[in-house]
């Protein structure tokens, strides 16, 4: 009995950890599938808007065209007779539409198909938006209609009013209806299929990855193998996510073309009739068909207009094709006949695009290959997290490294939240802004991004005191609280002023945590392991940073920025719960006096720090702030490119920065001048920027991006351990806290600036010149440091001598 009873007491904790590495197991394999689910939903929601758009426009185009020509001798809007008959024909282009109307620059609807509507106002949402948009197409949508609309100018080049078309949504939420009924059980039964293979996996590697000494038990056998598979256990996860993103993406890529196709073939038709009316024109005058003349530099236009048509031909009444441009696509196009129905003059074949098709596939590949990168890293934070936080695991339950390895997990969290928002924190600002601001609006989309850096730039000092009176623990449950209150205030932001509001409280709440994670680090390692300690938590914050920006994107191209900075406030919250797992014996609160004004003129006065604050941190900030925080995400959206494209771009500067971080730290510790890291690094960094005065586009910003990472993860781990080392003696007298405190505010006053000076240069130069001058700004730092530091690399031949 007394065996049994001992047997059952080592199985009972084996079977918990078991319990938990399988819930790792679903988590990680439920998070793949279902975010799988969502880019192919919202993908096809995305393509299905477009499509509708796309096909509106070609009747906006041609009311525009028809009336435009009729002003062309400068005449008002009031004497354009032959508008009613256009509408009118333009209304039976596509049964979607509900009214076409024309209204002036007062708002005063003069034409529309409805006659009841002639004499109204438009909606004042309708008349902010055409304003907004200038020359350019503008869209609205409500739950069950939306209106596209098209400035009117005359041959003056002034604005006389504008075409708006409003059509029903029942179609396109139809259509979703149908996609959501072929997504759910492939996201269902992949989401079984792929936990079911997680949990396998794990069971497959828990009892072949370690063979532990006769007699063992099962707990003894259970964590043995979690220590010494660790490796194997991810990639074992990692493989069913893999497959089971694999099964999904191609079970719905049937579903996605078989739902997009009808609305496609819808556009072409429109596309069509739209061609075979201007044909039909020109021939009624008497002009045979192949006598046209510019027929095919039409056709070639219309098609650059609109990407989802392979193939436009034109064929006279025996069917012989007399203009063509395009591809031939897979599939018959549709066939348009060149007039009446019964008489017909010719007819007009219009294909379908199946290399769209494909290039919308595409981009959620890559949306799907963020999703399993995150999902590596991911998992391995929750696998470190069990690891730490089980004392079977841990080889020392009260060392110094397991109560950071503990500390990371809510650090991991709460930095997530806030990188959750850095792809769209400039569009979202941009979007908030008044049509009649004060200031540019390149200098006013960095300002919540300035107010935020600044508060956490002003707050470290004090913080870092306050969180050592208080206890560590107790102010990061603090911090983190204060960041979900702020998230959830910028998701309900309605103008730019109380945006930035709360992008101060979250600044706050990123202070509060920053400086109580640091003091973790600086509690719990020795001046030896402080390299590799601050290497552990700046690792916590890039690995958020591979993760946050990318997803970030992805929600804000799919279901807006609100939605986005929910789900950040949603992870901070998450963050708050993680941080109350942590012990109370790991917040004690220090004794170490803070730092007064006197105390804080003496440190400036050193040379030592001034020379790593001001000509390496203050420039590793700076070109941070600019390029990651401002410049990346404002450039590639102007280029075309989605919100998630930027976030891409930030995800491969953190990805770099993530593997070169412990290579530079080990590199420290075996005696690589930390100088030569320092600035080095900056160098690299600044390489990227200077590339973009030459080349443009999307594709050089990644390479700047990973030039960046590279210059980054050699630097900064460097510069706080470079920092502790050189101002050994400050840190004695003043108090490692007040210290790091004192250089994290200095630090973070390049954070601060670099939006507005990002914003400052691109009004006067581009942002090819942004890019350029901050580039050179941080090259010029880096060789200077490089010059001045003689002195510090003795400091540290001595240390590793001593």
């Amino acid at each position: 009995m007394r065996a049994k009873r001992e047997s059952a007491e080592i199985a009972e904790p084996a079977t918990a950890l078991l319990r938990r590495l399988f819930a790792i197991a679903i988590l990680v394999a439920l998070f793949g599938v279902g975010m799988s689910a969502f880019l192919n939903y919202f993908k096809f929601k995305s393509a299905l808007e477009s499509a509708a758009r796309s096909r509106m426009a070609v009747p906006v185009m041609a009311v525009r065209e028809g009336v435009q020509a009729s002003l062309a001798l400068g005449l008002p809007l009031a004497s354009a007779a032959a508008v009613p008959d256009l509408l009118a024909r333009e209304r039976q282009a596509d049964g979607a539409i509900r009214t076409i109307s024309i209204f002036d620059t007062s708002g005063r609807v003069r034409f529309s198909s409805d006659p009841r509507a002639v004499g109204t106002v438009v909606p004042a949402a309708w008349q902010a938006t055409a304003a907004a948009a200038g020359n350019d197409a503008w869209h609205l949508t409500a739950p069950d209609e939306a209106v596209q609309g098209l400035a009117l100018r005359n041959s003056f080049d002034l604005t006389l009013g504008h075409v708006a078309v409003g059509y029903g949504l029942a179609d396109q939420h139809q259509a979703l209806v149908r996609m959501r009924g072929a997504l759910l059980p492939i996201a269902i039964w992949g989401s079984l299929g792929s936990a079911l293979l997680a949990m396998l996996v794990v069971w497959g590697v828990l009892n072949t990855g370690h063979k532990p000494p006769h007699g063992s038990g099962l707990g003894a056998r259970t964590a043995g193998a979690v220590a010494s598979s660790q490796g194997r256990l991810v990639a074992a996860m990692l493989l069913a996510v893999m497959l089971g993103l694999g099964c999904v993406s191609w079970a719905t890529q049937h579903a996605f073309d078989r739902n997009l196709q009808p609305e496609l073939a819808r556009k072409a038709v429109v596309v069509g009739g739209s061609v075979s009316e201007l044909l039909a024109r020109a021939i009624g005058h008497g002009i045979a068909m192949p006598e046209l003349v510019g027929v095919e530099a039409y056709l070639a236009e219309v098609r650059r207009q609109h990407p989802e048509l392979a193939q436009i031909v034109v064929r006279d009444t025996g069917g012989v094709p007399r203009f063509a441009v395009g591809e031939r696509a897979a599939a018959p196009g549709v066939q348009v006949p060149i007039g009446a129905a019964n008489h017909a003059l010719g007819s007009v074949e219009v294909g379908v695009s199946q290399a769209y098709l494909r290039n919308m596939l595409f981009e959620v590949l890559l949306d799907l290959a963020v999703v399993f990168v995150v999902a590596v890293f991911l998992t391995r934070e929750l696998l470190q997290f069990i690891t730490a936080t089980d004392p079977r695991l841990a080889a020392a339950p009260a060392s110094g490294g397991t109560l950071l390895a503990r500390m990371r997990v809510p650090l991991f969290l709460f930095m997530l939240a806030e990188e959750l928002t850095r792809a769209f924190v400039p569009g979202f600002a941009r979007s908030l802004l008044g049509a009649h601001a004060a200031v540019s609006a390149d200098v006013a989309v960095g300002l919540p991004i300035t107010v935020f850096m600044l508060v956490v730039a002003l707050g470290q000092a004090p913080l870092a005191s306050w969180s050592e009176r208080i206890g560590l623990r107790r102010a990061m449950q603090w911090g983190a609280l204060i960041g979900f209150v702020g998230l959830v205030g910028a998701a309900l932001a309605s103008n730019l002023y109380v945006f930035m509001g709360w992008r101060a409280l979250c600044g706050l709440g990123y202070a509060t945590v920053f400086v109580a994670a640091q003091g973790f680090v600086i509690a719990h390692t020795t001046q030896a392991e402080r390299a590799r300690g601050f290497a552990l938590f700046v690792g916590a914050i890039m690995v958020a940073a591979v993760c946050g920006p990318p997803l970030g994107g992805i929600l804000a191209d799919h279901v807006g920025a609100r939605v986005g900075f929910g789900v950040a406030a949603a992870i901070a919250l998450a963050a708050w719960g993680a941080v109350r797992l942590l012990p109370q014996a790991a917040t004690a609160a220090s004794t170490t006096p803070a730092l007064t004004c006197r105390d804080l003129r003496r440190v400036l006065s050193e040379r030592p720090f001034l020379l790593i604050t001001l000509l390496a941190a203050v420039p590793a900030k700076l070109i941070l702030a600019s390029f990651c925080f401002y410049l990346v995400p404002i450039y590639v959206v102007s280029l075309g490119a989605p919100t998630a494209a930027a976030g891409r771009a930030l995800m491969v500067y953190a990805g770099l920065l993530v593997v070169v971080l412990p290579w530079a730290a080990r590199l420290a510790e075996r005696g690589v001048s930390q100088v030569h890291l320092i600035g080095g690094g900056l160098c690299v960094s600044a390489l990227g920027g200077l590339g973009l005065l030459l080349w443009g586009g999307v594709g050089p910003v990644f390479v700047a991006m990973a030039l960046l990472g590279l210059g980054q993860g050699l630097s900064i781990a460097a510069q706080s351990s470079l920092l502790s080392l050189a101002c050994a003696d400050e840190i004695r007298q003043y108090g490692s806290g007040a210290l790091f405190g004192a250089y994290r505010l200095i630090e973070r006053l390049g954070n601060a600036s670099g939006p507005l000076l990002a914003g400052a240069l691109v009004m006067g130069l581009g942002y090819a010149g942004a890019f350029a001058v901050i580039a050179a700004v941080v090259l010029v730092c880096g060789l200077l440091f490089l010059g001045l530091s003689g002195a510090m690399r003795a400091v540290q031949a001595a240390e590793v001598r001593a």
